[in-house]
């Protein structure tokens, strides 16, 4: 056995997703400088020399991400079609749950499959305890019967340069509005949202603006991803055509953790529905509001607090609309937030008016959620 970890990513072109695997291996260099790190993708099956690699390793780590779906077990994490093949411990690393409306009594009894409890049970009984990156993930968890697990946070809201760092005001010369997906089979949400960026967009009139996408305009490499579907390609487009429209400026930082870090680093306040750009301009003491379009964005309030907004007020998935949005395309499963855009502009002018004491409260908790990230880390075997 070497002095190695095989780490499970699933980085294909989200910016976010990079930041994830990026911001982990820093930690693991901090605070497991003895542990070399081997990364394979997440969505492809073991051969036997990467299986080799992994029962060499000293645990095989599943990071990261919102893998904790009905099929998380093979759709997330492919890895081999029997688990017994895998002879080291499995153990997760910041997983996160995938829901829509988010609302804490869907963790009371949280669907997941055969073969994702048969890997969840083998992640329990490692002998180490694991990690999840939200209190909902943590109750979904808890609810099916594990109890070995640790709610650390993402390991993205980890910057070591800003532990325990104060948050300064700031001036906010640049501000920057992070588009979501949900605009992508919800015609109110769509329009939410460019009302949203039309209202940011006139209340800084004279600072420097944009609207930024997380995944690829470049429809050629967006579809040669993992998974990739062209209606998502072809929304986003659309949307930036009418940015254009509109003469607001854009920009693209899918791709890569730096494309993402080189940007937000530069902005002073950031507004949107990007959980990873939210968590990001966290990790660095600056300004930001989330906007809430599924279960990850209200998750990351209960972790952090600060300012996350609700995008809608009720997401219908009962039989009835499952069935409704087969026959018809544009049927819009959401009701989206109307007193959204109000809310936001009030709450930029609150905090002001307060000194920004709920951003600096996060701040606190991302100190407070390190602590016991380094507890999960140093008990790693």
């Amino acid at each position: 056995m070497k002095n190695q970890y095989t780490i499970l990513t699933g980085s294909k072109n989200n910016a976010g997703d990079f930041l994830i695997k990026y911001r982990a291996k820093q930690l693991f260099k901090e605070l497991r400088p003895d542990r070399e790190i081997i990364d394979f993708n997440a969505w492809e099956t073991f051969d036997s020399e990467k299986l080799k690699i992994v029962n060499e390793s000293k645990a095989l780590i599943l990071l990261g991400g919102p893998s904790l779906q009905k099929f998380m077990r093979p759709n997330i994490y492919k890895m081999t079609d029997n688990l017994d093949d895998i002879k080291v411990p499995i153990i997760s690393m910041g997983i996160g749950w995938k829901s829509i409306s988010g609302n804490w009594e869907d963790t009371y009894d949280y669907p997941l499959s055969d073969e994702s409890i048969e890997l969840l049970k083998r992640i329990n009984s490692s002998g180490y305890l694991s990690s999840v990156r939200d209190y909902h993930t943590l109750n979904s968890i808890r609810f099916k019967g594990f109890e070995n697990f640790l709610m650390t946070g993402c390991p993205a809201y980890y910057d070591l340069d800003y532990i325990g760092s104060p948050f300064e005001n700031p001036n906010i010369k640049k501000m920057a509005f992070s588009l979501g997906v949900s605009f992508i089979h919800s015609p109110s949400m769509e329009k939410l949202m460019k009302e949203n960026i039309l209202a940011c967009k006139k209340h800084f009139e004279d600072k420097e603006f944009e609207v930024v996408f997380h995944h690829s305009l470049n429809t050629k490499k967006f579809l040669s991803t993992h998974g990739a579907s062209s209606t998502h390609s072809q929304k986003h487009n659309e949307f930036a055509k009418w940015l254009e429209d509109n003469n607001i400026k854009y920009v693209d930082i899918s791709g890569s953790a730096e494309n993402l870090m080189n940007y937000y680093q530069n902005i002073d306040l950031h507004i949107g529905y990007r959980v990873h750009a939210h968590i990001f301009m966290n990790s660095i003491s600056k300004f930001s509001i989330l906007i809430s379009e599924d279960g990850r964005a209200k998750g990351a309030k209960e972790v952090i607090g600060g300012i996350v907004l609700d995008g809608f007020t009720k997401f219908k998935n009962d039989f009835f609309t499952k069935v409704l949005n087969r026959l018809l395309s544009n049927y819009d499963k959401f009701e989206s937030n109307k007193n959204l855009t109000k809310e936001i502009i009030s709450n930029i002018e609150y905090e002001r008016k307060i000194d920004f004491v709920r951003i600096k409260n996060s701040r606190n908790q991302i100190d407070n959620n390190f602590e016991v990230m380094k507890q999960f880390m140093v008990q790693l075997p």
